[in-house]
């Protein structure tokens, strides 16, 4: 049996240290596929994710033993341009690669829909490839899906829950 972790979800607003541990983690495994993106961006858009009352937001995880952060999400008005007509967002679900296995995501997600439901969403979409069966096990349905030449799994689907 492996050691247990522990870690805090708190607010990306009360750790501003790590807009730039966000930054890295999406543009790393999000944004260097996209013509149009930048580490700049990506910063500069978590940085207007360091808030409580309002989106876009962005939560994390933090090791209780080193106080770095171990995962993030967020909860955007739009995560790109295909769905245009559907907010908000569950975006940037990450968990640091010697974390994952720990239901840090999965802790993430629950948090994450709390929030949603703070701010009165009936309703919250996600887009998944390779971790499309997580989010069915928490109850998201697939309601579309779409071939994407940039996506790990060979394409995206779109997810949603009704809060």
């Amino acid at each position: 049996m492996g050691t247990v972790m522990s870690y805090d979800i708190v607010y990306l607003a009360d750790r501003p240290d790590c807009v730039d541990a966000c930054a890295a983690w999406a543009y790393g495994r999000w944004g260097v596929q996209k013509t149009k993106s930048s580490l700049e961006n990506a910063r500069a858009y978590f940085a207007q994710c360091s808030q409580k009352d309002g989106l876009p937001m962005t939560l994390l995880a933090i090791n209780r033993d080193t106080n770095l952060p171990i995962g993030m999400i967020s909860l955007w008005p739009q995560d790109g341009q295909k769905w245009p007509d559907k907010t908000p967002w569950i975006a940037a679900v990450y968990t640091l690669y010697r974390y994952r296995g720990m239901r840090i995501a999965t802790t993430l997600v629950e948090r994450i829909l709390q929030e949603a439901k703070r701010f009165d969403f009936d309703i919250v979409y996600l887009q998944a490839g390779s971790a499309a069966g997580m989010y069915r096990k928490l109850g998201f349905r697939e309601i579309e899906r779409r071939d994407a030449s940039t996506a790990a799994a060979g394409h995206e689907i779109l997810f949603c829950k009704d809060m």
